[in-house]
């Protein structure tokens, strides 16, 4: 049955899915609702992936090995890697509006903060309540699943250090870098697993992105088709490098050694990282991807990260510690990650309502009066049509004249809504549209 999962992802990333013709470039590959879809794809993979571990990594004894997610096992860190560069590329993208860091622990923060939380005391009661020990430091072994947590607190409150208070775009950029070689260098010394480092950086690469956005999509253009294979053919090489690195040694007739494993599984990682989100990019540039399903895993990709173990672990073989009974095993590998999807989807989303609730309302008072025109600085912003040469669809939004980037603000179906649009943001004048 698990031979099922393999076509089943492929229709959920492709199902809805766009072709741009020869000649003609996705122009939407960095907007707000394709890098949603494709973040909800990778929260998925990320669930196989954890499921795997706890089914056919290798490094389980042999009697609990049961085959079929195989193709998982190594493939978390690159959906990460995705992750942290849409996470730079956002904030950086977001932060010239106005008021961006206002409540910033808030709107930021905390609706990180506080579902790990919830989850990290969810493992807890479980583990005293069947006496489950867990290895020290008692923080991480309970629920070691939340060390992507602290990583993006750190990033965020360095974007905040950076951007906010020292507001020179090259010194805070330096900045950036600096803090990140920081984090690598800490978690390097002093984290259990190279898990810990071998993706955050991407944050950085991903505000450099935003930065240069314009030149980076005509430089792709230019010989698209080498770019594109040279990424795909760099990631498989450095995959293959990290996750066998032992087989590769041995094939090439090298000495192997623990210290090599360690730093060419470390490099492998860190060079695959890079080339899979180009490849990510550079596909992206011709395929638009959306559909009902991947918009709606979008909406809480977080909730979806940390609620997952929760039942990786309950239907695995033993909870969180490997010498413990199982709670309620399902050996079946097909069942078993059924199980977890269809568990953890209403209470991941159901975590997403409660954030919502707690810390992204928006003070009333800022709101526009009913019927009153919503406010942007023409100064900063300016109003466009962006429509798609590959099925012209139209999208009205404002252009960032710092950034040249784009926020969708809602789809032009017709003239009402185009005139709904101008009467939204009190626009007279007539609207350029670019393709």
């Amino acid at each position: 049955m698990q031979i099922i999962i393999y076509p089943a992802l492929l229709l959920l990333l492709f199902a809805g899915a766009r072709l741009c013709k020869k000649g003609q470039w996705n122009e939407e590959v960095l907007s707000f609702s394709q890098t949603k879809a494709f973040l909800g794809f990778c929260a998925v993979l990320i669930l196989f992936h954890h499921a795997s571990q706890r089914t056919c990594a290798p490094w389980l004894a042999p009697e609990l090995i049961r085959h079929g997610l195989d193709a998982f096992v190594y493939t978390g860190y690159l959906c990460v890697a995705v992750f942290f560069f849409c996470s730079g590329y956002g904030v950086y993208t977001a932060h010239f509006k106005k008021g961006f860091f206002d409540r910033f622990a808030a709107r930021r923060i905390l609706p990180v903060l506080t579902p790990a939380l919830i989850m990290w005391l969810v493992f807890f009661v479980i583990e005293k309540a069947k006496h489950i020990p867990v290895e020290e430091p008692v923080w991480l072994g309970t629920y070691d699943y939340i060390w992507y947590v602290p990583a993006m607190i750190y990033l965020y409150l360095l974007f905040w250090l950076s951007f906010k208070i020292v507001k020179k775009d090259k010194l805070s950029m330096a900045l950036m870098i600096i803090g990140t070689l920081l984090h690598f260098f800490l978690c390097m010394l002093f984290s259990p697993g190279t898990w810990w480092y071998n993706t955050p950086f991407l944050f950085v690469l991903g505000i450099a992105a935003a930065r240069h956005k314009e030149g980076l999509l005509a430089f792709s253009r230019k010989a698209y088709p080498l770019w594109l294979i040279l990424s795909f053919v760099i990631t498989a090489a450095g995959f293959a490098f990290a996750g066998y690195y032992s087989d590769v040694i041995a094939l090439w007739g090298g000495v192997y050694t623990e210290e090599g494993h360690f730093y060419g599984e470390l490099l492998g990682q860190l060079v695959s990282a890079v080339s899979f989100v180009c490849f990510v990019l550079l596909a992206g540039m011709k395929i638009r991807i959306g559909n009902p399903v991947l918009k709606f895993l979008g909406m809480f990709t977080l909730e979806f990260y940390l609620v997952h173990p929760l039942f990786v672990q309950l239907f695995g073989f033993a909870f969180v510690n490997n010498m413990t009974e199982p709670i309620f095993y399902i050996e079946d590998p097909f069942l078993y990650v059924l199980a977890v999807i269809v568990l953890t989807v209403p209470i991941a989303y159901g975590l997403h309502l409660l954030m919502n609730a707690l810390w992204k309302r928006e003070k009333k008072d800022t709101a526009p009066a009913a019927g009153s025109p919503a406010a942007y600085d023409p100064a900063v912003k300016k109003p466009l049509i962006k429509a798609s040469i590959c099925n012209g669809e139209q999208v009205a939004g404002f252009k960032d004249l710092h950034t040249g980037a784009f926020e969708e603000i809602m789809l032009i179906r017709n003239e009402a809504d185009l005139a709904a649009f101008k009467r939204q943001y009190g626009i007279t004048d007539k609207i350029e549209k670019i393709y």
